[in-house]
């Protein structure tokens, strides 16, 4: 009966929704490039970066960044619900746009013709499942619920950066092949650029106390319902004599307040993921791109899975890091460290494991993504004259 309820709720909205963007559309086309995001209420870097080059080529192309998060809480709901129609008002006369995850303004609207839709996900591979790919297992989406939603419709591209990331957003997405475009993402020149050794200078200088042991990141990957188990990492790294580094999915660090049962850890909250990344001596994760990005500056990267089975079965994966790669997965955090501490990295299968999701493994991303923008936004120009 509340499920009735809820599509019936969407259909509504729908409708509602649909006849105020069919008056917005009455107005004339401008050569405006908008971007959305639900991942952060701050600008993305992924859209600062195609924002910087876009300007530096056109000023008089219009930029309209829109990043909002859903939020819990009734304030959040309605502030997200008028997001939504400054959405919908922006889209109306843009002539590309560009989306970092499922939009609802992007994938529930009939949109014009001269309106290019962009996928640029919000990491630089999937190793586990997500989307469409996950609809049928008992950790994804209800399948009814998520076609009422028209989740990942209307996109006319999907950026990928390797062949094999392609294939895994073919099905996520639900797009045809003709639609994919291996050309590349921001984040790969983003961590390129990096200075790694001005990382680490300015790691310890914010944290003189953490020299002198192995510095290890641990980036735990979101699981629905559940924070991480983070007690018997945190004794394990205690015993090995580690400074154990833990940095949670932004959905975990939200919940966090309502979890006053999780130990204390050490965050090191004054700087973003990658800087920590590339400070850090070793990186561990599970089911995290996390893995990938730190693999283009070949950081030592290990897989501590100890529920691989599990989610497996209920999410699902791309990737097997025991199958794939045995020599720096375990289901046990105590290997993973002793291996740290104590035998040689294998950098010649983590590039491995680097050609296989990265691709495009170069500094000009962006400047391929916005030479594809300024096509279209030309294109549509000349299609709507």
């Amino acid at each position: 009966m509340k499920k009735k309820i809820l599509l019936g709720l969407i259909a509504l909205f729908k409708a509602v929704y649909g006849a105020f963007y069919a008056l917005m559309k009455l107005r004339p086309l401008r050569r405006k490039v908008v971007m959305i995001s639900r991942q952060s209420n701050k600008l993305r870097p992924d859209f600062e970066q195609i924002g910087a080059e876009i300007a530096r080529r056109d000023h008089t192309v219009r930029i309209v960044y829109l990043c909002r998060e859903t939020g819990d809480t009734l304030f959040e709901r309605l502030r997200y619900g008028f997001h939504l129609l400054n959405s919908a008002a922006q889209l109306s006369t843009a002539r590309v746009c560009i989306v970092d995850g499922y939009c609802i303004p992007v994938s529930m609207l009939k949109h014009r013709p001269e309106l290019y839709v962009i996928q640029v996900w919000h990491a630089l591979g999937a190793i586990k499942k997500f989307g469409k790919q996950s609809l049928s297992a008992p950790g994804g989406r209800d399948r009814e619920i998520a076609e009422h939603m028209d989740m990942h419709r209307n996109y006319d591209c999907v950026l990928c950066a390797s062949r094999r990331t392609a294939a895994i957003y073919q099905e996520a997405f639900g797009v045809t092949k003709d639609k994919l475009r291996v050309i590349g993402v921001p984040r790969v020149d983003a961590i390129l650029k990096m200075d790694r050794s001005r990382c680490r200078r300015r790691f310890y200088a914010a944290y003189p106390e953490l020299r002198g042991k192995k510095n290890v990141l641990y980036v735990p990957t979101f699981r629905d319902g559940k924070m991480p188990e983070l007690e018997p990492v945190l004794r394990e790294a205690e015993q090995a004599g580690v400074n154990l580094i833990v940095r949670l999915h932004p959905l975990d660090r939200e919940r966090l307040k309502k979890h006053p049962e999780m130990p204390p850890f050490l965050e090191c909250d004054k700087f973003g993921t990658f800087t920590l990344m590339a400070a850090a001596d070793a990186v561990i994760t599970d089911y995290s791109a996390i893995s990938i990005e730190a693999s283009l500056i070949r950081k030592p990267v290990y897989f501590y899975v100890y529920d691989l089975e599990a989610y497996a079965e209920t999410r699902g994966l791309n990737f097997d890091p025991l199958a794939e790669m045995p020599y720096c997965a375990s289901k046990d955090f105590g290997t993973l460290l002793d291996k740290i501490l104590h035998e040689p990295y294998d950098f010649e299968k983590l590039e491995a494991f680097r050609r296989e999701f990265v691709e495009t493994c170069d500094e000009n991303n962006v400047v391929r993504i916005v030479d594809l923008i300024f096509s279209k936004l030309d294109e549509r120009l000349f299609a709507a004259s």
